[in-house]
């Protein structure tokens, strides 16, 4: 975690406002941090609860440097190896700093969680946190506070008490929805972003890194799918390898 008193200063300095006049109590110990920013409680002037997202210091600055000198290395393969010839290194660096660019700007991550919650809407057992959009700017991310845990932190007894198999069918079928019919899916549902929230359901956090699917890209996931359930190898691997091209 980075020290709080940076964290009061991106706050203040992104919403415009002090901390203690935008919100009635926050949190100095953070509840998670991680590579891009860390996340800290607080409590909104009309008792909402909230989790604040903050941004690292000087991390764009860090990250664009290094991808920079990445791109120095990229462009010295592609130029003198057969390796690079093959794979164009530069190319897969230019989607990978449109990826981590569009991380960085975190009301790219609350519309993120506003296009996924109403795609998901028809799952009563999945829920998505809502950004408050005047809390939020490319820095800073406030959003609703869902109380719950990570599902491998879950006891034995616990287990017991949810209806498992009910939660993970609506999971998979969320999935296959985002994946099949939306074509924008929540690209990293790791543990730590996959939790049982206090009401038993499924809470799905951290929509900073989403995935997108082209219709022809869609249409042969649906064949290879249909391909797998009918035991039809043949036609598994010729969708499998229309993916590949």
């Amino acid at each position: 975690p980075f020290n709080f008193d940076e964290v009061e200063r991106i706050v203040s300095s992104e919403l415009g406002v002090r901390l203690s006049k935008a919100f009635a109590d926050f949190e100095p110990t953070p509840i998670a941090a991680a590579s891009l920013a860390q996340v800290h409680r607080a409590c909104m002037r009309d008792g909402r609860a909230v989790v604040v997202k903050v941004q690292r210091p000087n991390i764009r600055e860090l990250i664009v440097d290094d991808l920079d000198a990445l791109g120095e290395i990229a462009q010295f393969l592609d130029s003198h190896t057969e390796l690079g010839r093959r794979y164009e290194f530069e190319n897969m660096l230019s989607d990978l700093r449109k990826s981590l660019l569009r991380e960085l700007d975190f009301t790219v991550e609350a519309q993120n969680l506003v296009t996924i919650g109403q795609n998901l809407e028809e799952f009563d057992d999945i829920v998505i946190p809502e950004p408050i959009d005047d809390y939020t700017t490319t820095r800073v991310l406030t959003m609703e506070y869902i109380a719950g845990k990570k599902i491998t932190t879950l006891s034995p007894l616990r287990l017991l008490e949810i209806d498992g198999p009910g939660l993970a069918d609506d999971l998979f079928r969320g999935y296959l929805k985002q994946m099949l019919v939306d074509g924008l899916f929540h690209g990293d549902p790791h543990p730590g972003n996959v939790f049982l929230t206090d009401d038993d359901r499924i809470a799905l956090l951290d929509l900073g890194m989403v995935g997108r699917l082209t219709r022809t890209f869609q249409d042969n996931l649906l064949r290879l799918l249909l391909a797998i359930s009918e035991g039809r190898g043949e036609l598994a691997a010729e969708a499998a390898i229309k993916m590949g091209e």
